[in-house]
């Protein structure tokens, strides 16, 4: 269990099937992530999500690779040099320049700039692992924030300047790197004894965009499951927060909401670039 301030909240984040910890002191507003069943008394909502059980050999995992993907991941490896790092969650320069690309990146797809709280309590806690890729000359083209335990790892955010590249060579160039670092990070955690890999959302919609990003996630087989996000406001103050946001919320369209975002209370499925 997490816990931090967000605005006028004391928020806390319990994920999958775990249960809150009466260590982290008192909160207005739990979020549970992930659960396999709906928190009795708590407001639920079903999430579907992608699922790859890293309890496979890897010989399994790769024979469920598109063609496509694995082409471009072998590419990327071996003809673009592409260089995937594990990157130090706890030192703040990391999250400094994570922070600067994802903002850049959540300003042209008009989302909300990072929580930085909540990325800096994920990482106190030990859970938060940030990994990159890099182009030969060392310049980040990708990162991915991923929570992590001792059984599941799902992707949280995956900004990218994607969007900003002027020419398609330079888009299809990202574009591979991110599929290399989304396969090293598989490999990486099922050599950690991990047993699950989770997109951090499936699109049940008709949305070309996030029918798209279906597309790049199903590249790595899997299967798609059903799970639960739940909310619990403990506080009056927590209801009374979160009455008044949602009639802001009401007020003006929503559009590409971040995966597993908590500024909002229930999350929608992931809509990072990813193609």
């Amino acid at each position: 269990m997490i816990t931090y301030k967000s605005r006028f909240l004391r928020r806390a984040e319990v994920w999958f099937d775990n249960e809150p910890t009466e260590t982290a002191g008192p909160v207005d507003w739990i979020l549970y992530h992930l659960r396999s069943q709906p928190i009795p008394g708590a407001q639920s909502r079903s999430f579907y999500t992608l699922l790859i059980n890293l309890t496979q050999s890897e010989e399994q995992l790769r024979s469920q690779l598109r063609d496509d993907t694995a082409y471009k991941i072998r590419r990327a490896r071996d003809r673009d040099k592409i260089v995937c790092e594990c990157c130090d969650s706890h030192d703040s320069g990391v999250l400094d320049k994570f922070q600067q690309m994802y903002n850049t990146f959540a300003e042209m797809k008009n989302l909300p700039a990072l929580n930085r709280a909540r990325f800096e309590s994920l990482a106190a806690t030990g859970v938060m692992d940030i990994s990159s890729a890099k182009d030969p000359q060392g310049n980040v083209l990708v990162y991915h924030a991923n929570y992590c335990d001792g059984r599941r790892a799902t992707q949280l955010e995956m900004p990218s300047l994607y969007r900003s590249l002027p020419q398609s060579a330079a888009r299809n160039f990202s574009g591979r790197a991110n599929r290399y670092l989304t396969w090293s990070n598989i490999l990486r955690y099922k050599a950690q004894g991990l047993q699950f890999f989770d997109f951090g959302g499936w699109h049940l919609g008709s949305d070309a965009e996030m029918l798209s990003i279906n597309d790049f996630k199903r590249g790595f087989g899997g299967q798609v499951v059903r799970e639960y996000q739940c909310e619990q406001v403990l506080t009056l103050k927590g209801r009374l927060v979160l009455y008044a946001a949602k009639l802001l919320e009401q007020a003006k369209p929503v559009l590409n909401e971040p995966a597993l975002n908590p500024e909002r209370g229930f999350p929608v499925q992931a809509s990072v670039a990813m193609k």
